[in-house]
């Protein structure tokens, strides 16, 4: 698609794309940049999606770091060259922006292809790569459901801890994620501000996500990890780590703070980010369950995990291969 546009769109020149700055949020044009980078940071969220299935991985060692690190490259570069593309053929964007469609991406192709026809077809086309990011949004976060199950960390988890016998996963776990995706979908029928919110607070909580062991690792210090990392792990930081936990870190609590303010100003009921509202509500409900079913938490299942009795041995000796152990005992013993 975007050498469709390419080809066929008008073209702003270098300067517009590369040295133009056009601000009109009503803020600084320095917290206008830092809140631009919220539609930079989604488009490298997710990359955690491996490590949910690292228990399904042949080689988790090696495979799980390999593939966050392919994720956040092809995202990275993939994002980049899109919206240079965009940029470039943007000539008219308060019509993009202003479309009766809601769909600036659509009203853009439209411009570029003068083709209602091949409009839709693009749009669907991106359709289609979200529904491919769906699934594996499905696949991981089923995984993520199903283990927290098994540790009883959610409610009703002798329900969800269940992997199917015939297909070797969790069916539950993968349906009640479908379901929910679907009915939160539904957002983008109603008020822009929602589904905005809803979309911001998922940037927001995974990001948190991310750097909550980076900061407890830095306040412990790197050096624990010598405990729990042999010399024949297969990635590492190394004498590089201080510098990245604290790069992220910044980066995260930084812009998690500016992520909640305002679009634009001045501020009123149609353009408040009412993000903040949703993380409070997160946070009620989940403080609301730990006190009430916080005790019934196990923490995880190393024995089932990696399929043998777990020591510090065994949590210390991996296979030089990085491969897991036991899987076929670790589904009989979760059925």
């Amino acid at each position: 698609m975007p050498l469709l546009l390419l080809a066929t769109s008008a073209k702003n020149d270098a300067h517009f794309v590369f040295a133009d700055f056009q601000n009109q949020t009503g803020w600084s044009d320095g917290l206008a940049w830092i809140l631009g980078l919220l539609q930079s940071a989604l488009s490298l969220i997710g990359f955690d999606a491996a490590l949910h299935m690292t228990e399904e991985m042949p080689t988790p060692a090696i495979d799980a770091p390999r593939a966050i690190l392919y994720a956040v490259g092809v995202g990275g570069v993939t994002g980049t060259v899109f919206i240079l593309v965009i940029l470039f053929c943007i000539t008219d964007p308060e019509a993009v922006l202003s479309t009766a469609t809601n769909m600036p991406i659509a009203e853009l192709i439209f411009q570029a292809t003068k083709s209602r026809a091949a409009a839709t077809v693009l749009t669907l086309a991106l359709a289609v790569c979200f529904v491919n990011g769906t699934n594996g949004c499905v696949t991981s976060t089923s995984r993520l459901l199903y283990a927290m199950a098994r540790d009883k960390g959610i409610v009703y988890h002798d329900y969800f801890a269940h992997i199917n016998p015939g297909l070797n996963v969790p069916v539950r776990t993968i349906m009640f994620t479908f379901v929910f995706n679907a009915l939160f979908g539904l957002l983008y029928l109603g008020p822009s501000v929602a589904f905005g919110a809803y979309v911001s607070s998922c940037t927001i909580f995974l990001n948190v996500s991310y750097v909550f062991p980076v900061v407890a690792l830095l306040i412990r210090g790197r050096g624990i990890l010598k405990n729990w990392q042999s010399e024949q792990a297969a990635f590492g930081l190394g004498k590089f780590g201080w510098f990245l936990n604290w790069v992220a870190a910044i980066f995260v609590i930084v812009t998690s703070v500016f992520f909640t303010f305002p679009g634009t100003l001045p501020v009123s009921s149609n353009n408040m980010n009412y993000v903040t509202a949703v993380i409070g509500i997160f946070l009620i409900v989940i403080g609301t369950y730990w006190l009430v079913y916080g005790k019934t938490f196990e923490g995880p299942k190393f024995d089932v995990i990696m399929g043998q009795p777990y020591t510090e041995e065994s949590a210390q000796s991996p296979k030089k291969d990085g491969s897991s152990t036991g899987s076929d005992e670790k589904a009989q013993h979760a059925v």
